[in-house]
């Protein structure tokens, strides 16, 4: 199975209006069947993450386990993110719970793309923001102009890559 790349900045980018991809909504990520195939990998990074902080793994509610660490712990590692691939598509998943209520962006740009959240949050007198930025970039060739975004209701994003297949 090929890497994929994955670089994280720290910059603020604002994003172009005309790259930016429409986010279909869907059910939860562990009972709605769109996200079938990608379910094992994403369960697999979410247990590397608990076994790294020793957190208690409940099998029945594996997103409530790793929703504690994260509630502890946001550094950027903590990230739950996945990959996968078949014959037609390259598929990345990662989780932006924390993000869903704020303002999560997926876009094509320079043969990559692009995932932004940012989170504002009042608390009194106390303002805190939070932000990432994640890039990826595909190996082989890729139909950029067809890549899709899904998000759980329960906020774990899937971006499709369609593969192109070259003739022999």
């Amino acid at each position: 199975m090929a890497k994929m790349e994955n670089e994280n900045t720290a910059e603020a980018t604002e994003c172009k209006e005309d790259s930016l991809l429409p986010i279909a909504e869907k059910g939860l990520f562990f009972h709605d069947s769109f996200f079938d195939d990608i379910r094992k990998q994403f369960e697999t990074a979410i247990d590397q993450i608990l076994d790294t902080w020793g957190e208690a793994k409940s099998m029945s509610d594996l997103m409530s386990s790793f929703t504690r660490v994260r509630e502890r712990n946001l550094q950027q590692e903590n990230q739950v993110m996945a990959f996968s691939e078949d014959d037609q598509n390259h598929k990345v998943v990662l989780d932006v719970h924390d993000f869903k209520s704020g303002d999560v962006k997926v876009r094509v740009e320079d043969n990559q793309v692009m995932v932004e959240g940012r989170v504002e949050k009042e608390e009194g007198d106390f303002k805190s923001m939070k932000s990432f930025c994640r890039r990826f970039n595909f190996p082989g060739k890729v139909n950029m102009e067809a890549v899709t975004s899904a998000m759980s209701s329960d906020g774990v994003l899937t971006i499709t890559a369609p593969k192109v297949i070259e003739e022999s």
